[in-house]
Order: structure tokens, then sequence, then C-alpha cells
């Protein structure tokens, strides 16, 4: 990868994923604007790049292109008609002539209400400072020592160069890596020496000259900042649950106002203040009693945090699938907390019975693949799931005459044994559980995917979301009635298999048809695009957070009469 090619993952993560305009300076290649609009599809992306090479390449990537250095454009063809949500600047910076009026040039391009998300270079870093120690200065390609870089920033001066052109601080990180690790460990304990010795506080010195790059998120000045909230998202059921923890944590953080960390099996809280606007989102927690959740409740409720219980699944189900035999535990975990965040209304229903204050947030895709027309060679099927057995077989199985007479027909089967031993072809590939980057990965090498449910009462409860990852990936959908058929319109998103017979028939029209097929593909990925994208759904989620902690009084108080041996708990 090359350097105009590069991504830089805190800057990405920053971005308001609400923006419905976006301009970026500098774009390089492309390449953060083709993983931002993978993840809000919907924004409009402008972009200025002034190597042409580069601009060529990134034109592909971005609604619009200009190739041109920024400082000698005008900005009613910079602005093209209407003012930007969000300015990106990655590493931009440092390379202006004049940093100040082109902050300025850019709070004019920017809504009342818009962001500006930007990277620089930290001058104050340690090798910058070994290096003047040595009486030298790198000249290099890239990085810290670019030399083309025209202008230096520490925090300290990037934060009154913001101020002096109408911004101010929304949010930032320090990016703290090590290049050189064995260099590192060499020299920063005597520079740290070094700074003690000139009165500066060690710790603090180990922080500043350690941070390669500060990522900034910054605003228009005259706008009140508001109070940030604290959302830690605890997860205790981490696999194969990504699209319900750690990756709703991560595009959370996109949200200038929320302050969000992801655990896995970790009850510790961080110490915060008591009235510091705080959501803990508990992950499908088992506890070994109803008493040992109280008690954990109440430590929470004493340290000032709103609780959400989230659970994707039926709570019966769980108890069957995980071989215990009360399930009651898990019930507690839902009547006693503030509130509910699940995935359906099915199951937002049945924890209404046990606790009035839920929250419903239909699964999604996070990012989304540029569609791409499938050609007519002979297709490659996907399936994925885990605890189907008991309808997958049989659904393999049935298709053994269809397979005859196309055995050039190959399959990508993850997690589910008993179904890729039970399909009757060779052309088979089997994947054990992956991580959910690589099984999206298997998922887009594909054209078709099967999702088939048996049909039980209890499946009723469950989400559609393998048919929004597949339509993300551009796949076309044969699919069970159950859950899929309140999304999957048969003939239009997707074909619907209504009966065990049905499947081998279903997947010989797209087989046959490739024009079908792919015309499958492409509504569902339209579907996908145009209501089932976290981006969507970031906004309510803040939004309902913030009720909850708005309300926490009231909450509080109904939990209490809920749940009486939780006043017990807290000495009440």
């Amino acid at each position: 990868m090359t350097y105009f090619g590069n991504v830089n993952p805190d800057l990405l993560e920053i971005i308001p994923l609400t923006a419905r305009r976006v301009l970026e300076l500098g774009c390089g290649e492309g390449a953060l604007a083709a993983a931002y609009r993978s993840r809000n599809p919907k924004a409009h992306y402008t972009a200025v790049e002034v190597h042409r090479p580069s601009a060529q390449t990134a034109a592909a990537q971005v609604d619009r292109l200009l190739s041109a250095d920024f400082e000698s454009m005008d900005d009613a063809e910079v602005m093209g008609g209407a003012r930007f949500d969000a300015i990106i600047m990655g590493d931009v910076l440092e390379h202006m002539s004049d940093p100040d009026r082109v902050l300025t040039r850019l709070r004019n391009l920017l809504t009342d209400d818009g962001y500006l998300a930007i990277s620089v270079p930290n001058v104050a870093h340690w090798t910058a400072l070994f290096h003047l120690i040595n009486g030298r200065w790198p000249s290099l390609d890239s990085g810290l020592f670019d030399r083309t870089h025209l202008r230096f920033f520490t925090l300290q001066s990037l934060t009154e160069t913001l101020g002096r052109t109408g911004f101010r601080m929304a949010k930032g990180r320090p990016r703290q890596f090590l290049l050189d690790q064995a260099m590192a460990e060499t020299w920063i304990p005597p520079l740290a020496d070094l700074a003690e010795k000139m009165g500066v506080n060690r710790q603090e010195f180990l922080r500043r000259s350690s941070t390669l790059q500060y990522v900034v998120l910054a605003q228009k000045a005259e706008r009140p900042l508001p109070a940030s909230m604290h959302v830690r998202i605890a997860t205790f059921a981490p696999t194969l649950m990504d699209a319900r923890t750690r990756l709703p944590a991560e595009y959370l953080r996109s949200v200038p106002d929320l302050l969000v960390t992801h655990v896995v099996k970790d009850h510790s809280l961080p110490a915060l203040p008591a009235d510091a606007p705080k959501v803990l989102i508990v992950q499908r927690h088992v506890p070994a009693s109803q008493g040992q959740w109280v008690d954990r409740l109440a430590q929470a409720i004493r340290a000032g945090w709103v609780v959400v219980s989230e659970w994707d699944d039926h709570p019966d189900l769980i108890a069957k699938a995980t071989n215990r035999t009360d399930s009651e535990a898990m019930w507690t975990t839902i009547s006693a907390a503030h509130a509910v965040q699940t995935s359906t209304e099915p199951l937002a229903a049945a924890f209404r019975a046990r606790n009035p204050e839920v929250g419903s947030f239909a699964n999604t895709a996070f990012t989304l693949m540029p569609h791409q027309e499938r050609g007519d060679a002979p297709p490659r099927i996907f399936f994925g799931a885990a605890n189907r057995q008991g309808f997958s077989v049989p659904v393999a199985q049935a298709l053994r005459p269809l397979l005859e007479r196309y055995p050039e027909t190959a399959f990508e089967v993850v997690h589910d044994r008993a179904f890729f031993d039970a399909l009757p072809t060779k052309a088979k590939a089997f994947h054990p559980t992956l991580s959910y980057s690589d099984y999206l990965d298997v998922m887009g090498r594909c054209d078709i995917a099967l999702v088939p449910l048996e049909g039980l009462e209890a499946e009723r409860f469950k989400s559609d979301i393998k048919y929004v990852e597949a339509g993300s990936r551009g796949l076309a959908v044969i699919a069970s009635p159950v859950v899929y058929a309140a999304t999957v319109r048969d003939g239009v998103t997707g074909l619907i298999a209504s009966e065990l017979s049905d499947w081998a028939p279903a997947l010989e029209r797209l087989l046959d048809d490739p024009a079908l097929r792919r015309r499958l593909a492409r509504a569902a990925w339209e579907d996908v695009r145009g209501s089932r994208m976290f981006a969507d759904q970031v906004e309510a989620r803040r939004n309902w957070y913030e009720d909850l902690w708005r309300r926490r009084a009231e909450l509080e108080a109904a939990l209490l009469t809920r749940i009486p041996q939780l006043a017990r708990a807290l000495g009440r």
C-alpha cells in the first residue's frame, strides 16, 4: 500500500456517521473515502487532491473529485452549492502554507452544526527530540519527518490554531504506537529523566512524547459543547455476537458527545463522577444466581450508572442451548434493569411483560461493499449458521437431484459441519467458526445465500441479520418464511422457500437464470443501503441513551418497585 492509499483507523472512527455531505482535503487515492462510504453510503462525498496520479485513482471512490491545490481554489467551487456536515483533513494541515487561512475558509464551508475531523503529526514525539539532541532532522518521504511538511504542531499549538480560527475541540485522541520498540526502550527513559530535571511531570512527558499523531474532532466555537455521555458495553457472550457488541461500540464512537468503551466478561466500572451521564449496557449476562445479579446491579446504581440489559435472543432458548435447567436467572437480568435493549419486535414484546422500558434496534450492516454485477459463471453458494442442524441437514439432502444436474455448483459453508457433511457434492469448502470480518469476506466471494429456518415457534424471535449481511455483500437470498417473510419480498429482494420441497426449485431458478440472480441481489443491496445500515441507527441509539439518563430517577423508582430485593441490597 502506498502512502496515498493509507487509512488512518482512528480518524475514520471519529468522523460522524450522520453526515450527509462530506468534504475531504488531500484524499490521496481515496482509501479513507471508500472506507467511510462503506459505513455511510448515503453521504455525498467531495474530495480534493493535488497529486494527479492519486486523484485519478480516487475519482472512482467519491461523488465529486477536484484535482487541484485547495489553497488556490475558490470556495464556491469547492462547496458545489451547499455546505458540508463533515470536513476531513488527514495529515494535511501541516502541508499548508497558511494553516490559519485554510481553517478560516473551512469554517465558512461547514454547516453550523458540522464537524472538522483532522489528524496531525506530533512534533513533540520522542523521535523528534532524539534526532534534535543528535543535531539532525531527517528528511523522509512520509511520516513525522516528511520533507514536504511546512508547519509543525503539538497538541497545544493545534488547539491554539483551532481557537484562532473559530473552532474548539469537541473530542480528541492520541495515536500512540511504537515504530521501533528496541530504540524506544533504550532512549525514552533517559529523555524522561531529562524532562523531570527540567521540572516536567514525568507521566505527562511520557504520554506526550509517545504520541505520534493527534486525531481531533472540532466544532464551531460558538456552539455550546454538550455534556459527554459515557456508554460502556460489557459483552458476556462474545462468540458470533460482533453485530450486537463490538461493532456498535466502535461505530458509536463516531457520535461527538459519546465516550464509548467495550469490555469482554468484565464487571469493573470506570471511576466517574456520580452525576456524569453514563449508561452501562450488559450483553447477555447469565448470572450464577438472581442474587448475584441484584448485587452487581446495586453496585452499578450506587456508582450512578443507568443499566441496560442487552438480549438478542429469547432467554428460554439460550437456557436450552446452554443446557441450563433454570432460565429465571436470565429473566432477572431483564426485569432487574433500568431498561432492555433488543433486536426484534417479538423479543421486545416478550421483554415488556417483565420490563416496560425496551428499546428495539434491528440488526444492521456496518459496511456496504460497492455493488458489482456478477457474471454468468457457475455461482458459488454460501451457507453459514449455528444451531440449525435440525433443518439445515434436510435442506442439504433435498438438493441432491439438483446438484447431480449442476455438478459445477460450489458451496462455502461456515460453522455448520452437519450441513457440510450432508451436502451431496464434492465442490464444497468448510470453514470453522470465523471472525466476523472473515465470515463476511467468505460470504462476499459467493453469489447466493441459503438462509433456512425450520419454523419452530421459538424461531420467530430471531432476527433477519443473515439477509442483511448477504444483501450488504451483493448476494441473492433464498430464505424460509419464518422471520424472513417480513423482510424478504418474494421475487423482488429474494426468494422465499415455504416448504422443504421448495428449496431445490428455488435454487434451480437462480442457477438457470443469472439475470434473475443479479436482479434480486441488486434489489437486496439497495434495500440494505436504503434502510438497514448502522449509520441510520446511530442517532436513534444516542437519543435513547440520553432519554434514559434524563429519566433515570423515574426508571429507578419503577425498578425498585419491580425488584424489592434491590432496595434491600441498596440499603433503602
